[in-house]
């Protein structure tokens, strides 16, 4: 993993930050919002453009262009060399000192970045499989995109991968 890191931060201070991506990690990016962690994918080509965003909104930006390391740039940016996305996942928890809180995981959509809500359970009867409306109780939703979200097979298999992956900074 190579990085420019720009900008020290506190360990503190893990539970604000934010990230962006350029697309070629978005990847990466659903694993951080599994995290918990707000993590915007930009959709066009990194450039200029994702920074002035990244500057507008404080977020580190992670990129696989070396390029961008090149550019001025007054926040901070990360430089991810590696195809692998749990060795991505490891270097940017590691790079920047992440506390995984079981507690904030599964909190953020995975489609589109936005916090979920808690839902009632007749709410969703229609919305999910019969077996799941019968066997799960607590349900969240995105206010962006509507997506229905419940604990089942899904993070049991994340939390499968991050045992595997990366168990030195699981809670």
């Amino acid at each position: 993993m190579s990085k420019k890191h720009k900008n020290s931060l506190s360990s503190s201070a893990t539970e604000d930050i934010t990230f962006i991506t350029d697309a070629s990690l978005a990847g990466l990016a659903k694993w951080l919002r599994l995290l918990g962690y707000d993590t915007a994918v930009f959709p066009k080509e990194a450039g200029r453009a994702m920074m002035r965003q990244a500057d507008s909104e404080g977020r580190i930006v992670l990129t696989r262009r070396r390029d961008m390391t090149e550019r001025q740039f007054s926040g901070t940016l990360f430089l991810i060399t590696d195809v692998i996305v749990s060795v991505q996942l490891k270097a940017v928890i590691e790079n920047f000192s992440l506390k995984i809180d079981r507690a904030r995981m599964f909190g953020i959509c995975m489609e589109c970045n936005q916090k979920l809500h808690p839902v009632k359970k007749e709410e969703v009867r229609d919305l999910v499989p019969p077996y799941v409306f019968e066997n799960c109780e607590k349900y969240n939703q995105c206010p962006g995109c509507k997506k229905i979200y419940w604990m089942g097979t899904h993070p049991r298999n994340a939390l499968r991968f991050m045992e595997k992956h990366i168990p030195n900074h699981l809670p």
